[in-house]
């Protein structure tokens, strides 16, 4: 049996979230999950997305396997503070959250998915 992945009774493996600056555009790439334990490092990310001046911040979540429904709640949050005109670029998000975003904020301008 592989001991690597076994886990004991009534512990939860680690999650963890790594982000790190785009290079040549405003915005970050991250990698791993957000959850309980990653939230309040997705909240920074979006806390500076809101900050930023320029009009389009990326947010490239290709490495990212998981947004647990808070961290989608988190995103519109933000994305709903963001004066007119700017907006958030989400390149490749993971399925589960692409299809929140589509069920729930459809019509949400200010969250753009790329998929390219």
């Amino acid at each position: 049996m592989d001991t690597q992945h076994q886990v004991a009774p009534g512990s939860f493996p680690a999650v963890h979230l790594t982000v790190s600056p785009l290079s040549g555009r405003s915005g970050v790439r991250a990698a791993g999950e957000v959850g309980l334990t990653t939230r309040t490092e997705w909240e920074r990310v979006l806390e500076k997305a809101v900050r930023e001046g320029e009009d389009v911040y990326y947010l490239e979540l290709s490495d990212v396997t998981f947004v647990d429904v808070a961290g989608a709640g988190a995103l519109v949050a933000a994305a709903e503070r963001l004066r007119d005109g700017r907006r958030l670029v989400l390149h490749r998000p993971p399925p589960a959250l692409r299809r929140v975003l589509e069920l729930f904020w459809p019509d949400l301008p200010a969250i753009e998915v790329s998929m390219s």
